[in-house]
């Protein structure tokens, strides 16, 4: 009758390379190892490995018995770390909430990395503005946020800095500021601006009235949807606009009164308690690489 102990030597087995590196990972003897492949290969009436040369190589039928057998194996992992999160009444829950501006492609490999640290693990996105997902973190709809920084948080939420994207001034082609250099602030206070802004309007150094004509919107889609349209101009995220300027419906502004490129740092936030959860941490060690 097969086992997963068997199961577990006969994965490892392939994945090392040898019985004695498979010993070492499981935490077992080599002739412990041995002796449960030689089991499993009993209980399947099959060789599942060559073992003429120095080291073992699978046989055809190892090959088809082995896709199996790491699945039987990645559900058992995926039932164990049910078990201990019961044990621990915890859920692997994550409400996620996430300024637009923030990478998207860069976010989903963490998030694929998480889920081999957690394979059970429920996922909820939200997208907002940010001063929208601090608010959803410090009312705990959301456990974790990634915003652009602000100089002051609530005193229930605890975070840090991951790096820096950059934003640069942009407008439509067709847009008359496109046509000139402008060598002070005042040339884009003729001009309507784009501005970000929360949903329940609240307040941020992100959403700062130049001009005295200003349309609002809550994300960095609809604001770039705008500005290709010509009817402003606005800060955007360097990386949305990649595909509007090669397209030509975007050019960036030419200014003189500052440089060029603006960074902006994007800080992961959660509750205070929350940093105490395992789980948690291990969600913002993998973060760390969102901007790397």
């Amino acid at each position: 009758m097969l086992t997963l102990e068997q199961l577990y030597a006969f994965v490892a087995t392939v994945e090392t390379g040898s019985f004695s590196a498979a010993a070492r990972e499981l935490g077992k003897v080599q002739s412990a190892v041995s002796q449960n492949i030689m089991n499993l290969e009993i209980d399947t009436n099959a060789a599942l490995f060559d073992r003429s040369g120095r080291y073992p190589v699978l046989t055809s039928a190892g090959k088809k018995l082995l896709p199996q057998a790491q699945a039987v194996i990645s559900q058992h992992k995926r039932l164990k770390q049910q078990v201990n999160a019961l044990e621990a009444e915890e859920d692997y829950k994550l409400t996620l909430a996430i300024d637009e501006g923030v990478p998207y492609i860069e976010m989903i490999e963490i998030l694929s990395q998480f889920s081999q640290l957690y394979p059970h693990f429920q996922l909820e996105c939200l997208c907002a503005a940010s001063q929208d997902v601090i608010h959803l973190v410090e009312q705990k709809r959301a456990h974790t946020g990634i915003v652009f920084s602000e100089i002051n948080y609530p005193d229930s939420l605890t975070f840090e800095t991951l790096g820096a994207v950059e934003f640069e001034l942009f407008v439509s082609p067709s847009h008359p500021l496109a046509k000139q250099s402008s060598p002070h602030l005042d040339i884009l206070k003729l001009h309507r601006q784009l501005v970000i802004s929360s949903k329940e309007a609240r307040t941020s150094w992100f959403n700062t009235a130049h001009s005295p004509d200003i349309w609002f919107a809550d994300n960095y889609y609809m604001l770039l949807e705008l500005a290709k349209k010509g009817l402003g101009w606005a800060f955007l995220p360097t990386h949305l606009c990649q595909e509007a300027i090669t397209n030509q419906q975007l050019c960036k502004l030419e200014i003189e009164f500052e440089q060029p490129t603006w960074q902006a740092n994007v800080d992961v936030i959660q509750s205070k308690g929350g940093i105490e959860n395992e789980f948690n941490r291990q969600l913002r060690v993998l973060l760390r690489n969102l901007l790397v």
